[in-house]
């Protein structure tokens, strides 16, 4: 059996952290937890393949946004999964954004680097990118 054991630090300020921080940083605002961010040797890391590095927090406790991050750079933690994913208050997926080395990129599967839904579920549009620079190919559902 094997454990490991992590540090937290709760903040009140990004100043407080110190820069070759390694472990779990929390901060809160006004009694709720504002976000939780991972770091390795002072950068955003993914504590695991599933887990982001950063991710943000509603007042009520739900998630805002996530982000992936592998040694500072926003990486899609597999083929399939976005880098970033943000959600409408009730949960529901709103954006979604393909990341390749720190870049936008559409993702290894092909999907669109940014994808963007209303709030009944349906497609907004979405936005193609190759190593970071946006290229033609935009697809819209609306213009709206």
């Amino acid at each position: 059996m094997t454990f490991r054991v992590i540090t937290t630090l709760d903040v009140n300020d990004e100043s407080e952290i110190p820069a070759d921080f390694t472990g779990r940083v929390r901060r809160s605002f006004n009694g709720a937890e504002s976000y939780v961010a991972w770091f390795t040797a002072g950068l955003l890391d993914n504590p695991g393949r599933s887990h982001p590095a950063y991710r943000r927090y509603r007042a009520d406790g739900q998630v805002k946004y996530e982000m992936f991050y592998e040694r500072g750079q926003l990486q899609d933690p597999t083929d399939h999964d976005a880098a970033v994913r943000g959600y409408f208050a009730n949960g529901q997926l709103h954006y979604e954004e393909h990341y390749r080395d720190g870049k936008r990129n559409d993702a290894a599967g092909g999907s669109p680097a940014v994808s963007k839904w209303r709030a009944d579920g349906t497609l907004r549009h979405q936005l193609r990118y190759r190593n970071g620079k946006r290229i033609n190919g935009r697809h819209n559902a609306t213009t709206n």
